[in-house]
């Protein structure tokens, strides 16, 4: 059956006075309906860059340089991302393709309130203002919200509150995929963990398909079905949560994984080094400056994404057969 969301070679970067700084390089990643898929890593490896690049809301001197997305939301169509005109995209987003965005808590217009924002975007998609009205407090009671919040300014609720707001104004046209931008920054852990319920529960209500961002191993534990591990602008790692979690197959997955703090007095195991720049990536597996088993070929040829079985992808040199049997 064919993915939801389909992405084939996605590359996007910085526009220079000379040149594009590539800041996601050649991503493949296929989403499938009804799933939690989690992407994570270390700040400024190219995860949100992705998620606004699926949503075709880069700015510039940020440019999308190749690839293909196709997004196939169940009305029998398949919507090509990148060659839709604009007045077509701003349709298919929130119908079919819906956005909460990093920061979201301070995502709502302070002047106006709450059920003004929310309807104002359904009656751009055809609904009437009752229709609007009826859908609008229908998405806040889903997130465990009052309708009488409708009569709200952004600046009369909590974090978390407006946090459920701008999830509420996600779903509201009941799209088939929903990509959430650091959902749970700077929310506290109570908070948090109810946001995350509630997101899984409108994925069991409403069939909707999630792409989560975050930086935090522990939010995908706790909801995701399959996670994707970004280093450097590339896909490291792919596979089932409980199988990356319980054997991380790339030395980075390792090392993200040994750093999250347990009990029993176990010392957490940092990475070593920093992560690089977009301005200085090195050649070969960008991750080698950093990798506590890296050996010859690391440095010189970058490791492609392959499957060593079990539905796992790692793009590591010690899962390749040709590479390692040289050595």
């Amino acid at each position: 059956m064919p993915a939801l969301l389909e992405i084939r070679g996605l590359s996007a970067g910085l526009q220079g006075r000379r040149s594009v700084t590539q800041v996601v390089s050649n991503v493949d990643l296929d989403v499938h309906a009804g799933e939690i898929l989690g992407i994570v890593g270390e700040s400024g490896c190219g995860k949100s860059t992705l998620a606004t690049a699926i949503m075709r809301l880069l700015v510039p001197p940020q440019v999308l340089q190749s690839g293909s997305m196709t997004l196939r939301p169940g009305d029998g169509k398949a919507y090509d991302l990148l060659d839709l005109p604009e007045n077509e995209l701003r349709q298919l987003r929130w119908r079919h393709l819906s956005y909460i965005p990093q920061g979201s808590m301070n995502s709502l217009n302070p002047v106006l309130r709450v059920g003004r924002q929310m309807t104002d975007t359904l009656i751009q998609h055809g609904l009437s203002q009752d229709e609007a009205q009826e859908r609008s407090i229908a998405a806040l009671e889903l997130v465990n919200l009052e309708p009488r919040l409708t009569d709200s300014y952004p600046h009369e609720l909590s974090g978390g509150m407006r946090q459920r707001v701008i999830i509420a104004s996600a779903v509201s046209m009941r799209p088939a995929l929903i990509v959430a931008d650091e959902l749970t920054t700077a929310l506290d852990v109570v908070t948090q963990r109810q946001i995350l319920q509630e997101l899984a529960g409108i994925r069991d209500e409403l069939g909707a398909t999630i792409l989560i961002i975050t930086h935090d191993m522990g939010v995908v534990a706790q909801i995701a079905d399959r996670v994707a591990v970004m280093y450097a602008g590339k896909i490291a790692e792919l596979g089932r949560v409980n199988g990356l979690f319980e054997a991380p197959l790339h030395p980075y997955s390792q090392g993200l994984i040994g750093s999250i703090p347990r009990g029993g007095g176990q010392r957490v195991q940092g990475l070593p080094g920093e992560a690089p720049s977009p301005w200085n990536y090195p050649n070969g597996c960008r991750f080698h400056p950093r990798c506590p088993h890296v050996f010859a070929p690391c440095s010189e040829q970058a490791p492609a994404l392959l499957s060593p079985g079990n539905g796992r992808w790692t793009a590591c040199h010690l899962y390749d057969p040709e590479v390692a049997s040289n050595e």
